[in-house]
């Protein structure tokens, strides 16, 4: 069976996510495997560059955000490789990407292995659960691309709140400081996981913001694969906790107003078009 619907308003782990619109169609522009290339991050010999398929780690397959990722970038042709704490755990979660996308290619396996199979790869797991994560991914992960759509938030009568007594400055810097060798980039916080898992194309901009230029750009070549999206340079790791608690304020929009809020970037010149 498919993935469940999500309610409007809630939240994935690790992103917002809201309700559905109209079943969408698959952006056939670029063929599986004739996907736009993606740029190569200058990590002592990896490449990510050319039209070939990217094997692409997700830790936190099974959350909304995480597992609408997965299938996203599985229907542009991607590998993906599920990661988990138990490779039972990876055998069920990559399971049910199969059942919601029977045509991607979905490989389970143990975190560690994960990370040391994956050209790039995806931290989509509950903020509470980075300490305990992180330590067995650092050393497969050193000199990769490392992208967090972790999101420290917590919820109240007044609507959902971003969490800034953190034990960094951002979720992103703790994610840092335990695998200090990892090219670590924020991304895709603020997409609406429910459009990801239906593969609807979604109208907005993906900012991305990290400490090595080469890696975010890297994402933003990723983010061609991501209809309707485009990808802007959001600067420096020091920006991850603005990115990180505008989730909370679409969550709140959602909330009040209805839809599946995205954040759309205005009076750029020069900026890429959208995918």
């Amino acid at each position: 069976m498919r993935g469940r619907r999500l309610r409007r308003g809630g939240r994935g782990r690790g992103g917002h996510h809201s309700r559905s619109r109209g079943r969408g169609t698959h952006d056939n522009r670029f063929p599986i495997g004739e996907h736009p290339p993606i740029r190569r991050a200058s990590d002592g010999g990896r490449t990510y560059e050319g039209n070939h398929h990217v094997k692409i780690a997700i830790f936190g397959g099974t959350g909304d955000l995480g597992r609408g990722l997965a299938i996203t970038f599985a229907a542009a042709g991607h590998e993906i490789i599920v990661g988990s704490r138990s490779q039972e755990r990876a055998d069920q979660a990559a399971d049910g990407l199969r059942e919601a996308y029977p045509e991607g290619t979905f490989m389970p396996m143990e975190n560690a292995e994960a990370a040391a199979a994956g050209e790039l790869a995806v931290l989509s797991i509950p903020f509470e659960g980075i300490e305990a994560t992180m330590p067995a991914l650092a050393e497969p992960l050193a000199g990769k691309v490392l992208v967090s759509v972790v999101n420290a938030l917590k919820f109240g009568k007044s609507g959902a709140m971003a969490v800034l007594d953190l034990p960094a400055a951002s979720c992103a810097h703790q994610i840092q400081n335990l695998a200090p060798e990892a090219k670590v980039v924020v991304a895709y916080n603020n997409l609406p996981a429910a459009a990801l898992q239906e593969r609807h194309p979604i109208e907005g901009d993906v900012l991305v913001c990290g400490k090595s230029k080469d890696a975010r750009e890297a994402v933003i070549d990723l983010t061609k694969d991501i209809p309707g999206c485009r990808g802007l340079d959001a600067g420096p790791l020091a920006n991850a906790i603005i990115i990180e608690g505008m989730t909370a304020i679409i969550i709140n929009l959602n909330k009040r107003y209805g839809g599946e809020a995205s954040i759309n970037v205005t009076g750029l010149e020069n900026a890429p078009a959208r995918a």
